[in-house]
């Protein structure tokens, strides 16, 4: 498919479930070639991975990038203009998990960033049992404080390309993962990287990292905490990138209906960064995070990482991950199709023009691999989409749960059901969790109540379609590419009852009845529609011929081109082998 066409699909009414078919049918396992196995390529791999970067950005500015960033690697790397996520739940969590893992949700279990289990809301990548560190700071005691959970893998049930590399050189061979996100940094790099660090107002880690392994905050990272690297950001405007372009010609206007306003930063330009403080705190943090500046501190912190590790000078190579997540929080805020998106876009392009000559000069141009992608898309504001003549809108959680409560209600009047008792437990979006008290209490099958849960769904007019559970086990068969997809997100003990996918271009809202006249706002992702689910893959490496590819491939193709790259064998769930278009010499 040409970059055009994709384009052409990418907005197509029915989010274009039956276009990539072929692509998504379960893939023999990944296989390595026993006469090529055991020969790395490369010193170092890196992966960067842009939070919420869809599938067009790379070619919708094109016209206005420079040379040394995305064109470089459009031009010299491999660039696929047909990839997509084959699963449904297309979160940041189950993206992270699969890139490196080559599986899907069903398999390594991160079926979202939160889930439910036996009534406890679960984190995907955080346990209690773990604390962050550097510890927090109570300032008035100046004694350690009550830490948040700390991040662990622990969850991840499949081993990453991380693992692998681990197993099959030891301690020898360096693995670190890095993002704004605790998820995007674990998540990629298994069970026992070296390192994995993120943000929130300081540079940390977890006591999963830190314990019992005779192992510090290295000075490198501690650098950028004391005080925090984002305080010269403080009370600098985030403007423009390119005052002299016309942002509205590539992007829609400045100030767009359904657009948020951030952590006190306003619709338009330009947008303040302070969080409404008259000193750094958490609000100005959530403001830096949610612009580019975000970003720049994770490529200094990248860059630190690279020296202070001294990472790819060795003959046993290394692993790096490098997850973007400050586009992912400014697409929410102001939608795809923003000036804000455009601009960040624009920094990110400078950002990977940035690093690609720090690589060259640092590791050794022919000494490294990068591959680039996103774990998901993003679905355009529903107002954008009203505007651009589609049927699109914002549907109301709680409205929509009173009216299959009611439903069940009356379905199953024979049950005795008080004010305070539901047959719906709760909504986390996609999944519909029953009460499995009232279920037992009302002598039917959990298959029973969710069957008739998912027919009243199926009913609704902002609802595609419903799947109970009994659709989604490994047993039945598949009907359809959209049916495919929810299977593969589907894992019976993290799982809820009923699986919801909304109309294209719809969006969920959690606004609360008396909240109804308030505006409401931003974007969000997690379906199983073409805007979504397609995102870019660029492979740049040595023995890699530069151009554009239009094989059908998946952003977990990335875990075999690694194990190639890196000379091991692919993780063992993994499923999709080296795209056959991707001959590396």
């Amino acid at each position: 498919m040409r970059p055009l066409a994709a384009l052409v699909l990418l907005f197509a009414s029915l989010a274009g479930l039956g276009t990539f078919a072929a692509a998504f049918t379960r893939p023999k396992p990944a296989t390595t070639d026993p006469s090529r196995e055991g020969r790395p390529r490369v010193k170092l791999a890196v992966l960067v991975v842009f939070d919420q970067m869809r599938g067009d950005y790379p070619v919708r500015w094109r016209s206005l990038y420079g040379s040394g960033g995305f064109l470089r690697l459009l031009s010299e790397g491999a660039s696929f203009t047909d990839c997509h996520y084959p699963y449904a739940t297309t979160t940041t969590g189950p993206g992270h998990a699969s890139i490196l893992t080559g599986t899907c949700p069903d398999r390594h279990g991160i079926v979202n960033n939160n889930w439910n289990e036996k009534g406890v809301d679960v984190y995907c990548a955080a346990d209690a049992r773990y604390a962050i560190v550097p510890s927090v700071i109570d300032p008035k005691t100046g004694q350690a404080g009550k830490s948040p959970a700390g991040g662990t893998p622990e969850r991840l049930r499949s081993e990453t390309v991380a693992d692998v590399l681990k197993q099959t050189y030891g301690p020898k061979a360096r693995v670190f993962g890095l993002s704004l996100k605790d998820r995007s940094a674990i998540l990629p790099t298994g069970k026992q990287p070296d390192g994995a660090f993120w943000f929130d107002g300081r540079v940390v880690t977890s006591t999963y990292y830190t314990e019992g392994l005779d192992r510090r905050f290295p000075d490198w990272a501690l650098a950028f905490n004391d005080p925090s690297w984002a305080n010269r950001k403080f009370n600098q405007d985030w403007t423009r990138l390119r005052p002299d372009l016309a942002y509205s010609r590539f992007s829609g206007p400045d100030d767009t209906p359904g657009e948020g306003v951030g952590t006190r930063q306003g619709r338009t330009f330009p947008h303040p960064m302070n969080g409404g403080l008259k000193a750094p705190g958490k609000e100005f943090y959530d403001a830096f995070a949610n612009s580019p500046y975000g970003n720049e501190l994770l490529l200094a912190l990248a860059k630190q990482c690279i020296v202070g590790e001294d990472l790819g000078r060795n003959e046993i190579p290394d692993l790096l991950v490098v997850s973007f997540s400050s586009n992912d929080l400014i697409g929410h805020t102001w939608g795809p199709d923003s000036q804000e998106v455009l601009d960040v876009t624009l920094r990110s392009d400078v950002l990977i023009a940035d690093f690609l000559r720090f690589l060259d000069a640092r590791v050794g141009a022919g000494n490294y691999a990068l591959a680039l992608t996103a774990d998901h898309g993003i679905c355009p504001l529903p107002e954008v989409s009203v505007a651009k003549g589609r049927d699109a809108k914002r549907v109301n959680r709680i409205a929509l749960q009173k009216r299959a409560e009611q439903h069940l209600r009356e379905r199953f009047s024979d049950v005795e059901v008080s004010e305070k008792t539901n047959w719906i437990e709760t909504i986390s979006f996609p999944w519909i969790y029953l009460n499995p008290r009232l279920v037992k209490v009302s002598g039917r099958s959990p298959d029973v109540v969710s069957g008739v849960l998912a027919r009243f769904f199926n009913t609704q007019p902002d609802v595609d379609q419903a799947f109970t559970r009994e659709e989604l086990t490994p047993d039945c068969p598949v009907r359809s590419e959209l049916h495919r997809r929810v299977k593969r997100s589907y894992s019976p003990e993290r799982c809820g009852d009923v699986y919801l996918v909304l109309r294209p271009f719809d969006l969920p809202s959690d606004r609360k009845p008396t909240e109804l006249l308030k505006e409401d706002a931003g974007t969000t992702h997690g379906s199983p529609h073409e805007y979504d689910a397609f995102v870019p893959l660029i492979v740049y490496g040595p023995g890699v011929p530069g151009g554009p590819r239009s094989e059908p491939v998946t952003p977990q193709h990335t875990a075999a081109i690694f194990s190639r790259f890196l000379g091991i064998r692919p993780p063992r769930d993994a499923e999709y082998p080296v795209p056959a278009t991707l001959e590396i010499r």
